[in-house]
C-alpha cells in the first residue's frame, strides 16, 4: 500500500510540475493594440505606440494587432532604420482594423510602422 501510495504521490508532483511548466511556458497568441494618438508622435517616449509593444509567445502562435487609433497603421516586420524585411506587412490597417501573423519559426522579430516610424515593437518567439 505504501509503494503505491509513493507512486501515486510521485505521479501528482510529476503532473503538477507539468501544469506549472505549462503555464510558464509563453502563451499560443497575443494581442497588440495601435495606441490612442500613436499617429502622432510622444508615445515612443514611453515605449506605448504598441501596447504592449513587446510580447512572447510559442513558435505556431499568432500575434493580433488591432487599430483602436484614429490613424491607420501598418504593422511592418523590420526596423525604421534599416528599413522592412519582408517577413510580414499588414499593408494599411484602417481605423478598428486588425491584422494577425502566425509566428512559425523561434526568434525575435522587430516590427514598425512605416506610416509612423516612431512606433516600434517586437515579437518573441520561443
Amino acid at each position: 500500500a505504501d509503494k503505491a501510495a509513493a507512486d501515486k504521490a510521485a505521479a501528482d508532483k510529476a503532473a503538477a510540475d507539468k501544469a506549472a511548466a505549462d503555464k510558464a511556458a509563453a502563451p499560443m497568441s497575443a494581442i497588440v493594440e495601435m495606441a490612442p494618438g500613436s499617429g502622432a508622435p510622444g508615445c515612443e517616449a514611453t515605449d506605448e505606440c504598441y501596447i504592449p509593444a513587446d510580447v512572447t509567445i510559442t513558435i505556431g502562435g499568432t500575434v493580433t494587432w488591432k487599430n483602436v487609433d484614429i490613424a491607420p497603421h501598418t504593422v511592418s516586420s523590420g526596423t525604421a532604420a534599416d528599413g522592412p524585411s519582408g517577413e510580414f506587412d499588414s499593408g494599411l490597417v484602417m481605423v478598428e482594423g486588425a491584422f494577425s501573423y502566425e509566428f512559425d519559426d523561434a526568434g525575435t522579430y522587430d516590427y514598425f510602422c512605416m506610416v509612423h516610424p516612431w512606433m516600434q515593437g517586437t515579437v518573441i518567439v520561443e
